[in-house]
């Protein structure tokens, strides 16, 4: 009888071993880049313009987490991975090698404009001599060298603990819907920027935050970093460069800090939030903000906090956001005329031509090319006319379904939003969650372009009136993109207990 209690013992213990075993928090990461070259055409800009200059490479890391036979990877890059044909195939490669659902691979982009356009078709190849031919052999070597960083992932698992800082930076972005006396909001840029005054910052979110994953001897092995803003820096459509910004330049300072390791930066919700020097700046400027930004990530690293937490747990969350009414018949002819009278004169080199349909222009952009961005908008108010000239307003939708992902790491959550939110969205999960550390993150999964918090779905400058832009979808009403932020608040109380 004492022996088999003996054996019942161990065998218990056995078990519960095997059991802490298959639960313990394991992750792995990995970092790998590609150059372009100059002539690779522009990824941001949809203008054919060209790369004129290269500074430096431009990074891509992953992160895998594993708990039990729960896993999540995240992809993070300057490129843009969160959509299109780039994120589709990336998405393919993960899922297949990793053996995991794609809805288990989280894609975020920095949201840098100064990047090149990856073609990643692998069946319709571009003769050499064609113009698009350095494209696919960029797209190519970003395939392979994320085969070969997937291919390293499961094999270099590690259980981990997860800790996090924060720090704040408030030296490098400012919000950038200014707002004029007779209430109407506008597109502030540089030169706006500048004739309100050089400490002018309005709402921003300031965190620089670090989580940081620790092996069993306290080690780091992979972190994340964190901040909102436009990477604009030194950005001009009709001068392009390649440039890893402030995101790639702060998140290597971060890593030389913590050893080498690999960095994933998460974009905050920066749809009205702009960094510095957009249009007019210099490399140098651009480079500054990204020493600065690095500062302040090393404060965040020397304070760092234990989580109280243990595990991991993620899903994907429906959302509906609310659709208004089409403006009236008669508005709509109105913009029409003042659109076709703006792009005849921008056309003809016309330099009084700054502002259009709620829209306004800076000075560092050609008279041509601020009237390609208001003829891109047209053909919305076109649909817009055709729907009342057809009777066809009963089937106009009325709401925009969605899908976010929302996640916990031990204390630290995540949010990931398929389009360009506003700050204030960040902010209200920020302050809403039972949890201390969210990582509010734009640019995730879904370039659906602007959606304004609740209190900006009834202005019309750039941002606000960026649904026409995307075609035919009528304008956000209340609460707008503020609709993710009650969806994520509640599930991340979920997942607090």
């Amino acid at each position: 009888m004492k022996n088999k209690l003996i054996a019942l013992i161990i065998l218990l213990a056995t078990i519960g071993e095997a059991s802490m075993a298959a639960d313990v928090l394991k992750a792995s990461a990995q970092t790998f880049s590609i150059t372009p070259k100059v002539g690779t055409p522009s990824g941001h800009t949809k203008t054919g313009n060209k790369i004129e200059v290269v500074y430096g490479d431009l990074k891509t890391t992953l992160v895998l987490f594993e708990e039990g036979a729960n896993r999540l990877c995240y992809l993070t890059s300057a490129l843009g991975v969160d959509g299109g044909a780039l994120n589709k195939a990336s998405v393919q490669i993960l899922s297949k090698t990793l053996q995991i659902d794609p809805e288990a691979v989280v894609a975020s982009s920095s949201h840098n404009h100064t990047i090149p356009w990856l073609n990643v078709d692998t069946v319709n190849v571009p003769e050499p001599g064609n113009p698009q031919r350095l494209s696919w052999e960029l797209g190519q070597d970003y395939l392979k060298k994320l085969q070969a960083a997937a291919d390293q992932l499961a094999k270099s698992l590690v259980p981990v603990t997860v800790e996090w800082g924060v720090a704040e930076e408030n030296r490098i972005t400012y919000n950038r819907r200014g707002r004029r006396l007779n209430g109407k909001t506008y597109f502030m840029r540089e030169e706006d920027r500048m004739l309100v005054g050089e400490g002018y910052r309005g709402l921003i979110d300031p965190e620089a935050m670090v989580v940081v994953l620790k092996d069993l001897k306290e080690k780091p092995v992979a972190a994340f970093s964190f901040f909102t803003g436009h990477p604009v820096a030194a950005y001009n459509p009709e001068k392009l460069m390649s440039y890893g910004q402030f995101p790639q330049a702060a998140s290597e300072k971060l890593s030389k800090h913590l050893g080498g390791v690999p960095v994933a930066f998460i974009q905050g919700c920066g749809g009205d939030i702009n960094s510095k020097h957009m249009l007019s700046g210099t490399i140098e400027q651009a480079r500054l903000l990204g020493e600065q930004l690095g500062d302040s990530f090393i404060i965040a690293a020397k304070s760092l906090r234990k989580s109280k937490r243990i595990g991991l747990e993620w899903s994907r969350e429906p959302v509906d956001i609310p659709l208004a009414s089409l403006p009236s018949e008669s508005s709509l002819r109105k913009d029409l005329e003042s659109i076709d009278d703006f792009v005849k004169r921008g056309n003809a080199g016309d330099e009084n031509t700054y502002e259009c349909v709620g829209m306004n222009f800076p000075k560092a952009l050609s008279p041509v090319y601020r009237a390609s961005l208001v003829q891109a908008v047209r053909r919305w108010y076109v649909w817009a006319l055709e729907q009342h000239t057809t009777q066809n307003l009963k089937n106009v939708p009325t709401t925009m379904p969605i899908s976010i992902v929302v996640a916990r790491i031990g204390d630290v959550g995540f949010v990931g939003l398929p389009y360009e939110a506003f700050v204030k969205t960040g902010l209200k999960i920020k302050n809403e969650a039972a949890l201390p550390c969210v990582l509010t993150a734009g640019y995730t999964d879904g370039h659906l372009g602007y959606i304004p918090d609740a209190s900006a779905v009834n202005d019309r400058e750039y941002q606000a009136g960026y649904f026409r832009y995307r075609g035919n979808v009528p304008p956000y009403k209340a609460p707008g993109g503020d609709a993710c932020s009650i969806v994520a608040v509640k599930k991340l109380a979920e997942f607090a207990r």
